[in-house]
């Protein structure tokens, strides 16, 4: 009696060390005398110790880093390339059973394949166009990986750090493209601005009025601006009464000369001032008038 409550408690505790949970993200495969005998879904099961081993095998993804490569480039620039590459199993079956550490094959293989394709990129492409190397990288990954029941969804270059030298250069061309393009928007806008301003003196050209307001507000400016000395023309260029009586008086001046010549050079110094001072003022007097008959002819 006292033999099979040994033996019976002996039996429980087998099975009960037989008893294992799967969790949720995992799939368990079970081997009886070493070989597979099926698959076991997440949840509570039992298997026999010593007959039956199992082997669990994570579903989720995973994302490892890619030690970083020293890689040659086509145009001959040492680089140093840092990557992470993101996959998860398909079928557990053939990651179990095909290959012997899976994720180790994984990254070893998107070492060779990451110095392979960055080998065939020249340097300009490697920095412009990460995420295209990085899709090409993955794709040569896939074909290898996907016979062992996994499947690579990304493959990132995280970082690509060049040598000193090279890098210092890289900033010079950086430098001078920037100024390229600092002198180019230049030259526009002082192109813009010529045309702007041909404009403006077209339109004040003519308008007098607006040309007489501009030249109040650009003396009111001037007097805000706190120079000590200003000089400023207040000539009406664009007055034609003013240009027409100017030109009166000139005539005017003229004629008066002419009489003066008529005057005997024998007729002393007092008489020939007094008559030269007698046509100025007729002349200046003979000015106003006119310009007085413009300015209401005008009106």
């Amino acid at each position: 009696m006292e033999v099979l409550l040994v033996l019976g408690f002996l039996l429980l505790i087998y099975i009960l060390s037989g008893l294992r949970q799967i969790d949720q993200w995992e799939t368990a495969l079970k081997f009886t005398l070493g070989k597979f005998t099926g698959r076991v879904e997440p949840g509570l099961t039992l298997m026999f110790p010593i007959i039956q081993k199992m082997k669990r095998v994570d579903m989720r993804t995973r994302n490892r880093d890619l030690l970083r490569q020293m890689v040659i480039t086509r145009d001959n620039v040492t680089t140093m390339v840092d990557a992470v590459v993101y996959y998860r199993v398909l079928d557990p079956e053939k990651a179990a059973l095909a290959v012997e550490n899976y994720e180790a094959a994984v990254k070893d293989r998107a070492k060779v394949v990451l110095r392979d394709v960055v080998g065939e990129t020249p340097l300009d492409q490697l920095l412009a166009h990460r995420e295209e190397i990085a899709a090409k990288v993955r794709t040569q990954v896939e074909t290898v990986v996907n016979q062992w029941g996994l499947h690579v969804e990304l493959i990132g270059l995280q970082d690509v750090q060049l040598p000193p030298q090279m890098q210092e250069s890289l900033a010079k061309v950086a430098i001078a493209e920037r100024d390229r393009k600092y002198v180019v928007i230049k030259s526009q806008a002082d192109v813009e601005s010529a045309k702007n301003f041909a404009e403006a003196a077209e339109i004040l050209a003519g308008s007098p009025g607006a040309m007489e307001l501009r030249r109040f507000e650009t003396l009111a400016n001037l007097a805000q601006s706190g120079a000590t000395k200003v000089i400023f023309d207040l000539a009406k260029p664009f007055d034609d009464v003013h240009g027409q009586a100017r030109k009166i008086a000139a005539a005017t001046a003229e004629a008066a000369t002419g009489q003066l010549a008529q005057v005997p050079r024998s007729a002393p110094l007092q008489t020939m001032q007094a008559a030269q001072a007698e046509y100025e003022a007729q002349a200046i007097a003979e000015a106003e008038a006119a310009q007085t008959a413009l300015a209401r002819r005008k009106v």
